[in-house]
C-alpha cells in the first residue's frame, strides 16, 4: 500500500481564537488576576464586568479606579442582593472608591451568577472567576479569554442587557457602626 501523507490540521483564522486561561494556589502566576490587571491598563474605551461578588483587592480596584479617572466608561453589573450576605457587606467600600473615580454600578434585581469582564471590542474573559480577592488567589478558576470582535460584541451585548436591567447604584458615605461593620468583614473577607 501506498504511503498516504497525513491530512494537515486545520489553521484557525486568528480573528477567532480563544485562550484558556486558569489559576490556583499550585500555579507560580495569578494569570487571571494579573491578565484582569494590565487589560484595565491597556484599555482605550471601556470596562464592562458582570459578576456576582465584588471584593476586590486594592490592586485591581485600583486598576479600575485609573481607568475610570483616564476617562474610560467602568461599568460593573452586580446582584442588588447575593447568595453571600457577607460579600454584600464587603463589597461597599470598593464600589464607593469606584464610584468616586468616576465607575459607575448597576445593581440587577436578580442574582446572576455570571462573570466576565469585556475590554473594549478586543477581549472578553468569561468563566468562573469572580471580582474577589478569594476567587483569584485561593480558588482554583479558569477563563476563556476570546479575542474576535464578533465574540466580544456578542457577549458585550448581553451584559448590557443586563445592565438595563440594573438600577444605578448611588454611593452614600456609611455610618460610624456601617463603616466599622465594613472593616471588620473586610477584614476577615480573604475567607469568604
Amino acid at each position: 500500500t501506498p504511503d498516504v501523507p497525513p491530512l494537515p490540521l486545520p489553521v484557525p483564522d486568528a480573528s477567532s481564537l480563544a485562550q484558556l486561561v486558569v489559576s490556583g494556589p499550585d500555579r507560580a502566576d495569578d494569570t487571571i488576576y494579573t491578565l484582569l490587571i494590565s487589560a484595565c491598563f491597556t484599555s482605550q474605551r471601556r470596562i464592562l464586568a458582570i459578576t456576582p461578588y465584588f471584593v476586590p483587592d486594592q490592586g485591581l480596584l485600583m486598576a479600575l479606579m485609573l481607568a475610570a479617572r483616564r476617562g474610560l466608561t467602568v461599568d460593573l453589573v452586580i446582584p442588588a442582593h447575593s447568595n453571600h450576605r457577607l460579600a454584600d457587606i464587603a463589597r461597599h467600600r470598593a464600589l464607593r472608591d469606584l464610584v468616586s473615580a468616576g465607575g459607575r454600578v448597576w445593581l440587577h434585581p436578580e442574582m446572576v451568577h455570571a462573570k466576565a469582564v469585556l475590554i473594549d471590542e478586543d477581549l472578553a474573559l468569561v468563566g468562573s472567576a469572580n471580582l474577589d480577592s478569594r476567587s483569584l488567589f485561593l480558588n482554583y478558576e479558569m477563563m476563556v479569554a476570546f479575542y474576535d470582535q464578533p465574540t466580544v460584541a456578542e457577549f458585550a451585548r448581553w451584559v448590557e442587557a443586563r445592565r438595563l436591567e440594573a438600577t444605578h447604584y448611588r454611593a452614600r458615605p456609611p455610618g460610624l457602626l456601617r463603616g466599622l461593620g465594613e472593616g471588620i468583614v473586610l477584614w476577615l473577607a480573604f475567607q469568604l
